[in-house]
């Protein structure tokens, strides 16, 4: 009950700053710009800072030198949800245009946004640096494989090479691989620049949270409607991603935090690119739009009865 309890906490403290980004925007305080400067400032400039400044803290040698099981759950379990959707949206005869964001929304996770938010509520800044690896799992399937199913859906081509410069210039995949290599050889940073990383840690969550009230208010709530190929969506979402993580890392011995990490993570929304890419290449974006809202409200409940499941 307990940690029933603290979920429900640490859920309703996301909600409220949630709540508050979208406030802002039914109010006309945050606009367009407002958003696109939340989106790129917080990806390009307080992620990567919190990727280095949580890697050099909270990660160890040991421990990513124990960290192959852990990276393997979310890359089979991805595996499997994206073939699990192929064969599902084939079933219900999805059209084209819809099939390839159907996958996208059931097999990958708003890692950062709503993620990390989650997470580090829930178990504390010890988590960033599972919440990072995960990431970085999470988002080379976005970068590599779904937005490419997106542009296929919307018959624009399947894989473009400019996808591959996009995933290894991305500030947040950079700024891993930099706080790895920067703990692995033991490099200290000068106090000065670990102190201007840990002001910036500390922004990733309310800056995040208000981006996607922001973005909700954005879709408009009034436009949420659960049809069949939503609410089978969300079952992926909220149910078969994170049981088949549970028994991946009963699979490959992954317990503890990790374990915990990495049931979260993988029962978070839709990922906000999702809609970008809809939106961008021509493919179903009201569907995207309204997974990416539905999905989001929806985990604040399912969240608290997942910690009792743990």
């Amino acid at each position: 009950m307990e940690t029933f309890l603290h979920a429900v906490s640490s859920v309703t403290l996301i909600l409220l700053l949630t709540a508050t980004g979208y406030l802002c925007a039914a109010r006309g305080w945050m606009g367009p710009q407002a958003k696109a400067f939340l989106g790129k400032f917080t990806l390009s400039v307080t992620v990567p800072c919190m990727c280095i400044y949580g890697l050099k803290n909270n990660l160890s040698k040991d421990l990513l030198v124990q960290s192959g099981s852990f990276l393997l759950v979310p890359l089979l379990g991805t595996v499997v949800i994206t073939l699990l959707s192929l064969l599902v949206g084939r079933l219900l005869k999805l059209p084209r245009k819809k099939l390839g964001v159907f996958m996208m929304m059931c097999s990958v996770s708003n890692a950062i946004f709503i993620g990390l938010a989650m997470c580090t509520e829930l178990f504390g800044e010890v988590c960033t640096p599972y919440v990072m690896l995960y990431y970085l799992v999470n988002t080379s399937f976005t970068q590599l494989v779904f937005l490419s199913l997106v542009r296929w859906s919307a018959g624009s081509g399947g894989f473009d090479r400019k996808l591959v410069k996009k995933f290894l210039t991305t500030p947040a995949v950079i700024a891993v691989f930099t706080g790895l290599a920067l703990m692995w050889f033991e490099v200290e940073l000068p106090p000065l620049v670990m102190s201007y990383c840990k002001y910036m840690n500390n922004l990733v969550t309310p800056l995040a949270l208000l981006l996607t009230g922001y973005i909700i208010h954005e879709i408009g709530l009034k436009n949420i409607r659960l049809d069949r190929d939503l609410g089978i969506a969300m079952i992926f979402r909220f149910l078969l991603a994170p049981a088949l993580s549970v028994a991946l890392c009963r699979a490959f011995g992954v317990t503890g935090l990790a374990h915990d990490v990495l049931v979260v993570e993988t029962a978070m929304p839709v990922v906000t690119q999702t809609v970008v890419a809809a939106a961008e290449y021509g493919a179903d974006e009201e569907f995207a739009a309204q997974g990416a809202a539905l999905s989001t409200v929806a985990c604040f409940v399912v969240i608290p009865v997942l910690m009792l499941v743990l």
